[in-house]
């Protein structure tokens, strides 16, 4: 992934996927034991962020929350069974408010996050895509959020940046069906993108305004 190209609009990025889609498989990375879940990452352009102020004064919804359910898990698959788009909309129970344009949305309420990976099982075993190494989040456990609105449903959010956005308020963790897997990289699938000391300086920052 180039540096020139890093910059792309989230409301693009699905549909990068769905045309790319015959070279969308091609450019999985997975990983899987025997008798495990299979990660599968996919290649996309992301958008990057310079530093943590860029991030955060282009957030229209900066929340901490905790992942209640899954609302959905969309999974496309072509005229051969190959997986060429997905993705989850998880709906997160709302414990903090930081910034936000939408009256509808308060503390204690629930906002659908459209996420950047989804998980199949299917008789084949399990398979568990995730954008540019995209986690699912678990769970039960919290996290503060960075978000811009969909620009085709304005009740739906995304993570910026894929997964800039998303910073987990405990350890980080991989997805808890991944824990089940015999090999060892998948104990660090998180990609964080080309410059993850970078990224890593986003992190802190944020939690030291933001707080855990």
């Amino acid at each position: 992934m180039k540096k020139q190209n890093k910059f792309l609009s989230i409301g693009v990025l699905a549909f990068v996927l769905v045309v790319g889609a015959a070279g969308f498989i091609n450019n999985n990375k997975a990983v899987k034991g025997d008798n495990s879940p299979a990660f599968i990452s996919s290649e996309a352009k992301v958008i990057g962020y310079r530093d943590f102020n860029e991030l955060d004064n282009t957030a229209e919804l900066i929340l901490k929350g905790t992942k209640a359910k899954v609302i959905n898990t969309f999974i496309d698959k072509n005229e051969f069974g190959e997986t060429i788009d997905y993705h989850t909309q998880s709906a997160i129970k709302i414990n903090q408010i930081f910034k936000s344009d939408n009256q509808d949305i308060v503390e204690g309420s629930e906002v659908t996050v459209q996420e950047n990976g989804a998980i199949e099982t299917t008789e084949d075993g399990t398979f568990i895509y995730g954008i540019e190494g995209y986690q699912l989040m678990n769970e039960n456990e919290e996290y503060l959020l960075f978000l811009d609105k969909s620009l085709t449903d304005p009740n739906v959010y995304f993570v910026k940046g894929v997964y800039y956005g998303k910073i987990p308020l405990s350890e980080p963790k991989v997805n808890k069906i991944l824990e089940q897997s015999e090999e060892e990289s998948s104990q660090d699938l998180e990609i964080y993108g080309e410059y993850p000391e970078a990224l890593n300086i986003i992190f802190k920052e944020a939690l030291e305004k933001y707080g855990r």
